[in-house]
């Protein structure tokens, strides 16, 4: 799922940093226990991942599939 690869992909980055939660929440306005949470396993709002993945330098982009991509129609 995607949200799973995204959830990944942001505690990846953060590790690979060395980034704190406090740091995060200093420079994001997300409050470290949400933080805190989502780094032991709990889960994200869409638009808090949006913030995150921002503030690591990454873009979201939505991509509209074409109606003929799968040759059948």
């Amino acid at each position: 799922m995607i949200a799973t690869k995204i959830s990944k992909l942001i505690t990846k980055e953060i590790e690979k940093r060395r980034l704190t939660q406090y740091r995060i929440a200093a420079d994001t306005g997300i409050p470290q226990p949400c933080l805190s949470r989502f780094l032991n396993g709990g889960s994200l709002k869409m638009e808090t991942a949006g913030v995150l993945l921002n503030y690591l330098g990454y873009e979201i982009s939505h991509k509209k599939k074409s109606r003929h991509s799968d040759g059948h129609g």
